[in-house]
């Protein structure tokens, strides 16, 4: 896993405008208690959780995630997760959450993967590279695709000779694996379909690169041309109102801990969003880095 610095990441997401949806217009966010607070005042019928950085961040579940997934439970409130953790599919994702301790079924498990399969029969036609840490199942599913996974990590020739990338994680990679595919696109630039459009996520103590990292910044030199599913791109939040067909969506709330993924989606898809503070930001003034995007929620808390 490569890792990069908060002022680095947060710079990409600030560059990367031109290539995100269409922005909310500004608010003037509210400061509650937390997630609970806001379900009690009415008006909630579907609770939307990130995973990364507001249930966990990569190890135990947090406490004050499992409290808030127990309160919803118990008022009997609908709820879902909303991730872009793409590296297994919503099943895996749900037995990883369970085993963290939170009571979730698959399909309360939403994520730009599922969008693959209409996503991959529209792409231009040859040969696609799969870069997943678990590539040969979808590389399979698809026709026309190579694994460039963890059991086969590409070498510059490998990278070469394929006419596109599907780009689902990169937790198997190195600093090589990231210039080899860098000095590939610089000479033959190519399409890219990232599921996974997160630019850094909190892992630990640490912010980890993720596919968005790369993505973006290759966009930005002109050398792919990208289709992002996940969050903050509107195709995962119409698989959220498909699966809740009698939810409003101005009754859904999200909560996240980016204001590029989660408030930027979320108020985009018509919801309303409540921005945690120990994800991403944590360490920062969270009303100033929301601010300084252009990214405002309708609320703020400390804890979901």
């Amino acid at each position: 896993m490569l890792y990069t610095p908060f002022e680095t990441a947060w710079d990409i997401y600030l560059e990367a405008h031109p290539r995100m949806p269409a922005f909310p217009p500004p608010m003037t966010p509210e400061r509650v208690s937390g997630l609970l607070e806001v379900v009690d005042r009415g008006g909630v019928d579907l609770v939307l959780f990130d995973s990364y950085g507001v249930l966990h961040v990569g190890g135990d579940a947090l406490p004050e995630g499992l409290a808030a997934f127990k309160g919803l439970r118990e008022r009997g409130v609908p709820l879902c997760v909303v991730t872009n953790d793409v590296t297994r599919g919503p099943d895996g994702v749900c037995q990883g959450l369970n085993a963290k301790g939170y009571d979730i079924e698959p399909e309360e498990v939403v994520s730009g993967r599922s969008l693959l399969p209409a996503i991959m029969d529209a792409r231009p036609a040859g040969t696609w590279g799969v870069l997943a840490t678990h590539d040969e199942d979808i590389a399979a599913r698809f026709a026309d695709c190579v694994p460039m996974g963890r059991e086969r990590v590409p070498t510059a020739a490998d990278l070469d000779a394929v006419d596109g990338f599907l780009f689902v994680d990169n937790n198997y990679w190195t600093e090589t694996t990231a210039a080899l595919l860098d000095a590939s696109l610089t000479i033959n630039p190519r399409p890219m379909v990232v599921c996974n459009p997160d630019v850094a996520c909190p892992y630990g103590e640490r912010i980890s690169a993720e596919p968005g990292f790369y993505a973006h910044t290759l966009a930005a030199r002109g050398l792919t041309d990208v289709t992002f599913l996940g969050k903050p791109f509107r195709g995962v939040y119409d698989l959220v109102g498909q699966r809740f067909p009698n939810v409003r969506r101005e009754r859904m709330l999200m909560v996240g801990d980016s204001p590029h993924t989660d408030v930027l989606g979320g108020r985009g898809a018509g919801m309303r969003v409540m921005l945690v503070e120990y994800g991403f930001l944590r360490g920062q003034d969270s009303l100033a880095r929301c601010r300084e995007a252009g990214l405002l929620p309708n609320f703020i808390a400390a804890t979901p």
